[in-house]
């Protein structure tokens, strides 16, 4: 489905008269060209009125301006019981994203509920902590390299599934005392197909069923017993009272979801980036600062192609007007992630892949405000190792046009399907 072009004509309404009762562009659910619609919805405005599936308006947000305000702004709130078409009955349970934007968890709490679900979690995400992975970390990437180097030089490997997925997956279920190889396959492939628009209806509800199945038995095998892991952790908080045991599988949920789906597609897009722009990677290896200059790249990589294109939603609890543009009481508000990290006003040369880019951490990939996200530490940790670790041991060589590779098909998720390679030893 090619991207709707933005309805612009003489009797387009001037921003402050921009009202979700009249969408100005309609979002391509199959999420296949971000920067190109980014770049469409900017220039209708930093606040657009659009239209997601099933007919659903909401406001997307195109300037980091205008999203920091609104993502520290005191009448926005993350709890879907403000969204006024959701209460009404207005959006089918089938909705692509539906389950992650409601299913209880700090993700869509505010205030104190928002606290105590957060402090569990950013206890065992503090830098100290994070840091204290690094050896396994290291250790995690020298053993699938090592299983990348039996590939024959002339046989094409693709690097999102035999790295860029394993590594983070491995980590976070490592963390989370995900054990069993299998069930670890399955919260992969159900992850998959929860995220995917183009998973029927039908098949997103047996995905997401499995996936509290999995939850329940994660939780029932941790019960019985115990170890030193996240979940075991989260069980003790259930049981003094901490959390319900709805939140209790929401916060796994999310935790597991979030742990290597963003950082999946982060070293994808990194990767794609720097197999792409071989004079900034020849720059990055003959560096002397090595930690930071890798650090730039994925900084740039984050900014360039935000692994979470979209960032589903906000709701105001009153009216609320920002940058000339009202947002009635109940209305979602959309933050387009992959435009902002391309904001010419913040950004020289946007659309540019530099991986020594100095304002490159002045992207939103990560959130901004109260909800920004507790694993970023560890996304930016794996990803900096890996990436390393890879473009020192191998020179690689895309093994088809990387720009022509198929895209997953998400409302939010950013990456390619495939990172088709060669690698020879450096």
């Amino acid at each position: 489905m090619a991207v709707s072009e933005p309805r612009l004509t003489d009797d387009t309404p001037a921003p402050h008269q921009f009202t979700l009762a009249r969408p100005l562009y309609r979002l391509d659910p199959l999420g296949q060209d971000f920067p190109a619609e980014g770049r469409a919805l900017q220039a209708i405005g930093p606040l657009v009125p659009v239209e997601l599936p099933d007919r659903i308006p909401a406001w997307a947000v195109t300037r980091r301006e205008v999203a920091d305000a609104l993502l520290t702004h005191p009448d926005m709130r993350k709890n879907p019981q403000h969204w006024r078409a959701y209460q009404a009955g207005l959006v089918p349970e089938t909705w692509p994203l539906l389950q992650i934007i409601t299913t209880p968890t700090m993700l869509i709490m505010d205030g104190a509920d928002h606290t105590r679900l957060r402090l569990p979690i950013q206890r065992a995400f503090t830098p100290r902590r994070v840091e204290a992975l690094r050896p396994r970390v290291e250790e995690i990437v020298r053993e699938l390299l090592d299983t990348l180097a039996a590939v024959a030089p002339d046989a094409s490997v693709d690097l999102r599934s035999t790295f860029a997925f394993q590594l983070p997956v491995t980590v976070i279920c490592e963390l989370y005392g995900v054990d069993e190889p299998d069930m670890r396959r399955q919260l992969a492939t159900d992850t998959s197909l929860l995220l995917s628009s183009t998973t029927p209806p039908g098949e997103r509800l047996g995905a997401q069923t499995s996936i509290f199945s999995t939850m329940a038995q994660l939780i029932a095998a941790k019960r019985a017993q115990p170890s030193d892991d996240l979940t075991t952790a989260l069980i003790t908080e259930f049981d003094n009272g901490g959390m319900s045991a709805d939140e209790l599988a929401g916060t796994l949920f999310l935790m597991l979801i979030a742990g290597h789906e963003t950082t999946q597609n982060l070293l994808s897009n990194a990767i794609h980036r720097l197999v792409e722009n071989p004079e900034q990677l020849a720059r990055v290896l003959s560096g002397h600062d090595g930690d930071r200059a890798w650090g730039g790249v994925v900084e740039e990589a984050l900014r360039l192609d935000a692994p979470a294109a979209t960032t589903m939603f906000l709701y105001a609890i009153r009216d609320t007007t920002i940058d000339g543009v009202t947002i009635r009481a109940g209305e979602p508000v959309l933050i387009y992630t992959a435009a902002i990290g391309r904001d010419g006003h913040v950004f020289a040369d946007p659309d540019a892949f530099l991986a020594d880019r100095v304002n490159a951490h002045q992207h939103r990939a990560f959130g901004h405000g109260p909800h920004h996200c507790l694993g970023a530490p560890l996304a930016r940790l794996e990803s900096k190792i890996a990436l390393r670790r890879l473009f020192e041991r191998f020179a690689v060589t895309a093994a088809e046009p990387l720009g022509a590779v198929e895209r997953i098909t998400s409302l939010s998720s950013n990456a390619p399907a495939r990172v088709p390679v060669y690698l020879a030893p450096r």
